[in-house]
């Protein structure tokens, strides 16, 4: 299923109204701190209120923007609902398609939930299983089969969640960290806005499927490169196979194995000679299909991020993402 909006237009009118308001205030720097309050009707967003002395950072500032489809490269994303490639070092546009159309992102959500779990967690905290978080209303869900009373710590439930795309992780990150599953998703919505991802909703924190829950391929971008910004989440993600052990509720040792599953990462699918898969995010429901949000770097260093979402074959999808590594370290 797709689903379309007019994001575009509102997302791009919103970035021209901060860097006007940036350039009244003095510039684009970041942490600008404002002397007085204020209330701003801005396009797709309402009436914004700022207090006084609140520090705030200029959403579009080191961003790619986009304006509309974008082929400065040759790439084949014929059957992707949504696709865009980012120079991240020169916030070059190479290529991009659809990426404000509204999509179901699938697992790629847990990019946000690592995200939050990252910012207001203890990766040495303790979490114990709850019923409720391994308990799911639909079958064949992904996860890495968490038993009531297991006891893990954050860190591990991380690489469950972001290598296994372990949807148990996720609800037992979302408890433990929000206070509650629901709590936690407001946190992951008010991430979203502040940094600019305003045509994207979250229901849940695993990505399961709900209409209500959706993103695109361009908010992924802002949320991926906020992600970017933690060592442990790009270590994570790099990561093949994590062996681990915790506890279960009668105090026994649970070993476990945990393997990553992007093709790129476990080299099942290859890249042209000098650029490096450097980490990415898979995501596939029925609703979203195939999905994927990738980091790469050339020859030279360079970091690029590639979005794909909405192919029907997963091996299709990787296809077409290696048709823009064609272009590089040309």
């Amino acid at each position: 299923m797709r689903c379309t909006n007019n994001n575009q237009k509102r997302r791009i009118s919103l970035l021209t109204a901060v860097c006007l308001g940036a350039v009244l205030l003095g510039g684009c720097g970041r942490g600008t701190e404002l002397a007085d309050a204020f209330a701003a009707d801005l396009p797709g967003l309402g009436v914004q209120e700022q207090s006084t002395d609140m520090e705030i950072s200029w959403f579009a500032e080191d961003l790619c923007v986009v304006d509309g489809n974008v082929e400065a490269i040759e790439a084949d994303t014929a059957e992707a609902l949504a696709a865009c490639f980012f120079n991240l070092d020169t916030q070059e546009i190479l290529y991009a398609k659809n990426v404000y159309d509204r999509l179901y992102p699938a697992s790629t959500t847990k990019i946000m939930t690592a995200l939050i779990a990252l910012e207001k967690g203890d990766l040495d905290a303790q979490m114990t299983v709850s019923k409720e978080a391994i308990t799911f209303s639909e079958s064949g869900v992904s996860t890495v089969h968490l038993k009531e009373g297991d006891v893990l710590t954050l860190r591990q439930l991380l690489y469950a969640l972001l290598l296994s795309s372990a949807n148990d992780a996720a609800n037992v990150i979302a408890e433990h960290v929000g206070g509650t599953s629901e709590e936690f998703v407001g946190m992951m919505n008010e991430e979203a806005a502040r940094i600019g991802a305003t045509g994207t909703h979250f229901v849940n924190p695993s990505g399961l499927h709900d209409e209500e829950h959706y993103t695109t391929a361009y908010d992924l971008y802002l949320i991926f490169q906020e992600a970017l910004k933690n060592e442990t989440f790009l270590e994570i993600l790099k990561t093949v196979t994590y062996d681990t052990s915790y506890l279960a509720a009668d105090g026994s040792a649970v070993e476990a194995s945990w393997s990553n599953t992007n093709q790129f990462t476990k080299g099942d699918v290859t890249v042209p000679e000098g650029v490096t898969a450097a980490g990415g995010k898979t995501g596939t429901t029925m609703a979203a299909r195939s999905c994927l949000v990738q980091l790469f770097e050339d020859a030279e260093g360079a970091q690029y991020v590639a979005i794909i979402l909405g192919c029907k074959e997963r091996a299709i999808l990787y296809q077409e993402m290696q048709s823009f590594l064609s272009n590089l370290n040309n």
